[in-house]
């Protein structure tokens, strides 16, 4: 029997900057309301979407994958994308992997690792078009996030503050692990909010949930 599941997470957004917001709920249900209250700072506006994995989220990566963080620049080796990590990469040859948000989109793709050229940087498949910096990696779970709209659950616009969205009525299930046997362990549900000023905001969700965390 469904359960209706409220919660409100407090967070702070950077004018112009995606941010990823865990939105605690159970694993699987459906998505009721959505309400946003700016706290502080000048009335803000910008788009809001509602996905079921972190990593559908622009500047978020997946939870429960081996490997994942920031890159650094993308560089070349023999014709191919010589990729350097932020931190230790932990990868061997043949591993796969996904980038995000390089400043040069064709590395916005699927790479198989080639090469391992030092704890923090590796060579992959990919071809190497020209220098480019930023972006996040993360080793592949059963399908990779390059289409965030195949995870939308809502969008919508926050305007002057505030948004409130009622009868939604959009069922979800967890998909920041594409095990079947591991969805129900981390929370569903991730806002994406890119507000046009800086502030203090608060977001309310409720939920028809199978059950209560």
């Amino acid at each position: 029997m469904a359960t209706g599941y409220s919660r409100v997470v407090e967070f702070d957004g950077t004018s112009g900057v995606a941010t990823c917001v865990e939105l605690p709920t159970a694993p699987r249900g459906v998505l009721d309301r959505v309400i946003i209250t700016q706290i502080s700072g000048t009335s803000a506006s910008g788009p809001v979407s509602v996905f079921d994995r972190k990593g559908a989220c622009a500047n978020g990566n997946d939870l429960n994958v081996t490997e994942s963080g920031n890159v650094t620049s993308i560089g070349n080796n023999g014709g191919n994308a010589s990729i350097t990590f932020a931190a230790a990469h932990n990868l061997k040859v043949g591993d796969e992997i996904e980038i995000k948000g390089s400043s040069q989109a064709g590395y916005n793709t699927t790479h198989t690792i080639t090469a391992i050229t030092s704890d923090t940087v590796a060579v992959s498949d990919v071809a190497y078009g020209s220098a480019a910096t930023g972006g996040l990696w993360q080793t592949l779970p059963f399908l990779p996030t390059l289409n965030p709209s195949s995870h939308l659950v809502y969008t919508g616009s926050v305007s002057s503050g505030s948004l409130q969205a009622f009868d939604i009525d959009r069922g979800f299930e967890n998909r920041d692990n594409q095990s079947e046997t591991k969805r129900s362990r981390y929370s569903a549900l991730w806002l994406e909010f890119t507000p046009n000023q800086s502030g203090t905001f608060q977001v309310a969700v409720t939920t028809e949930s199978d059950g209560i965390i």
